[in-house]
């Protein structure tokens, strides 16, 4: 039964790590990510056929190259920064190193007569090369996690700095993603830490390990899959502005730039960005986003948010319909809208029509401002 589910968790990994590399958009990334989903079926593998007696009628699968989970940790930041840039790294091939040197010990050995397998996989290789391996894998993979976790973290602050739809691309699936194999990884190092400081993980402990990573390789088929061709904005890195006027009022250059924005309506694009916004202007990104942030204290996606809550209290005020209002001032979705005006309004757009019905608008926490402040 065990064999079963690791074999069928496998195949339907397998199935979708061939449909991630056929879909056109985000070809990087979905190879990446195809790919990080096979280096763990692979990893699977041994079990898999283990535990259906394999190795057991064929003895000479011992050191067989299903062995590549060096290459977990570098795969899985690889895809998170082609999903946030669109783009490999530069020398990304060097991080995949230690997995082929991985990968070629388990080939040559494999090569080898029976009995200096066996020999090696009784001597050697359980006393040194099987900790060594634990350990590697644990601090790589770790390693990798937090650096794209870093990368999330920075592509989310990218967003609210360059793009009026930052709350449309929350990346819930990207932040699910990173916390499913931060759950795997801290049951591998327990595992890791187990094998070195208590007693080996024998083959039969080890199972527990690698149905958790069966039930990665699932959720990771599924998520993976369902946003293979998402496009949300990405990032790139900001040009070097030129060098600023010896002064610069931000405070008051910021409130112009605001003004022309909210009376020319440009809030109201749903996919209007920073550089948009700083080509209509006749600026540059950069100093467009370091006047919104030091001479209004807020980011530019905060003060198109602004506006658009504020035209929506003005046409919630004249009973406009919820989510015919949130869609005309910029939201891409009713939910998006809520959760925003929400924040800003501190009420939701029902609550608000209702009670400016009522006469009650007062009572709410509402952007009446004067034009060109966040």
């Amino acid at each position: 039964m065990w064999s079963t589910i690791l074999a069928l968790t496998s195949l339907h990994g397998l199935v979708v790590a061939v449909l991630l590399t056929r879909v056109k958009a985000n070809r990087q990334a979905n190879r990446m990510l195809a790919a990080l989903i096979v280096v763990m079926v692979l990893a699977m593998t041994p079990y898999t056929l283990g535990y259906a007696g394999c190795y057991d009628a064929w003895p000479w699968l011992t050191f067989a190259p299903f062995f590549w989970q060096l290459a977990l940790g570098p795969l899985l930041w690889l895809y998170v920064v082609t999903t946030a840039t669109a783009t490999l790294p530069p020398r990304w091939r060097w991080h995949l190193l230690p997995a082929a040197l991985q990968g070629l010990y388990y080939l040559v050995l494999f090569l080898q007569p029976l009995d200096v397998k066996h020999a090696w996989y009784l001597g050697a290789h359980a006393a040194v090369v099987a900790p060594l391996q634990w350990t590697l894998v644990a601090l790589s993979v770790t390693a990798y996690w937090i650096a794209a976790g870093r990368v999330f973290l920075r592509w989310q602050r990218w967003l609210k700095a360059h793009s009026a739809a930052a709350e449309e691309y929350r990346l819930t699936w990207l932040r699910r993603f990173l916390c499913l194999t931060g759950t795997v990884i801290v049951i591998g190092m327990a595992f890791a830490l187990w094998d070195i400081a208590v007693r080996p993980v024998s083959y039969f402990d080890a199972f527990g390990l690698y149905l958790s990573f069966a039930a990665l390789v699932y959720a990771l088929g599924v998520e993976g899959w369902r946003h293979a061709d998402a496009s949300p904005p990405r990032m790139q890195d900001a040009p070097a502005p030129a060098p600023p006027p010896p002064v610069v009022d931000w405070s008051v250059r910021a409130r112009a730039w605001a003004a022309t924005i909210e009376r020319e309506g440009w809030y109201r694009e749903p996919e209007l960005t920073l550089a948009t916004v700083a080509r209509r202007l006749g600026t540059n990104t950069a100093y467009l986003s370091r006047g919104l942030n030091e001479g209004l204290g807020a980011s530019f996606s905060h003060v198109i948010n602004r506006m658009r809550v504020d035209a929506a209290c003005v046409a919630l005020a004249r009973g406009g319909a919820v989510l015919g209002t949130g869609l005309d001032v910029g939201f891409g979705s009713k939910a998006t809208f809520n959760r925003v005006f929400r924040q800003l309004a501190g009420c939701t757009p029902s609550a608000y029509r209702a009670r400016a019905g009522e006469g009650l608008i007062a009572e709410i926490s509402t952007a009446h401002r004067e034009p060109g402040t966040p």
